[in-house]
């Protein structure tokens, strides 16, 4: 057992180190959120892997194991066309961008029609940087006045705070580099099943059963059906939640609440 306990540690440490290259390396505090537990294993890890970052809050959905392809088939249909228009902003006028942007509308669009029917919004997006620099960023242009004598101007607008975002800085001085110009079909597909459920009568639960588990030593736990759980429910540990396809760990102290999707937010100690 202790043997296992060892490698479940080095596991958890592992993914928690995952967890810093993408936040703290880049200047993002995981404290400052919660952290959603995917996967059929995270259920068994993201307790720990939390308190490893000092994060206190862990969502898991009721489709936490397969939430990859849940989120494929509830995301919206998507037909994107670009185009390469490499010039600085200084000598491209309003008209040329007008006109650029509404072919890659109307093509995008015209795809997605051909074989969606529902409705259709288009995104526009627009890749830009610095003169000197070697690497573009991607730019929403979502919201411009299309029709505004100073488009290009406002285009330029977006980049230098769409860049002060990300590197924290502008260079509003320096010449802007239009490099590929975007445009999205976007369809919105119909969601079913993502309502509120109803909830409980009361926040107590019971659990299906009890079951010897390791919780830094040998003790009878409660398990619970992820099923049987309905919002305002709420439970705190060590307990075992289980469904067909995930399991998940409460750990001694921790507690859950049920929220109105029936997902579990678990609060650590």
């Amino acid at each position: 057992m202790e043997a296992a306990a060892g490698i479940y540690r080095m596991i958890n440490l592992n993914m928690a180190d995952g967890i810093r290259l993408m936040t703290l390396r880049r200047g993002v505090d995981p404290r400052k959120f919660a952290l959603l537990s995917f996967g059929g294993a995270a259920g068994l890890h993201a307790a720990e892997v939390a308190r490893e970052l000092e994060i206190k809050r862990i969502i898991v959905p009721t489709v936490a194991s397969v939430l990859s392809a849940w989120g494929m088939l509830t995301s919206d249909l998507r037909y994107e066309v670009s185009r390469t228009h490499y010039g600085a902003a200084a000598r491209i006028t309003a008209d040329e961008v007008r006109e650029l942007f509404a072919g890659l509308e109307q093509q995008a669009a015209g795809r997605l029609r051909s074989w969606f029917s529902g409705p259709v919004e288009i995104e526009r997006s627009a890749e830009m940087r610095y003169g000197e620099q070697i690497f573009e960023i991607d730019v929403s242009l979502d919201g411009l006045d299309w029709n505004a004598a100073d488009l290009v101007e406002r285009i330029e607008d977006r980049f230098h705070v769409r860049h002060e975002e990300l590197y924290t800085y502008a260079s509003r001085g320096q010449e802007v580099v239009f490099v590929n110009a975007r445009a999205a079909a976007v369809g919105e597909v119909s969601r079913q099943n993502e309502g509120a459920r109803a909830a409980a009568a009361s926040s107590a639960c019971s659990p299906r059963n009890q079951r010897q588990a390791f919780f830094g030593g040998w003790r009878e736990v409660p398990v619970y059906a992820l099923d049987d759980l309905q919002p305002g429910h709420a439970l705190t540990g060590p307990a075992i939640i289980e469904a067909e396809t995930t399991t998940v760990l409460i750990d001694t102290g921790d507690s859950v609440t049920v929220n109105a999707l029936g997902w579990l937010d678990i609060s650590l100690r």
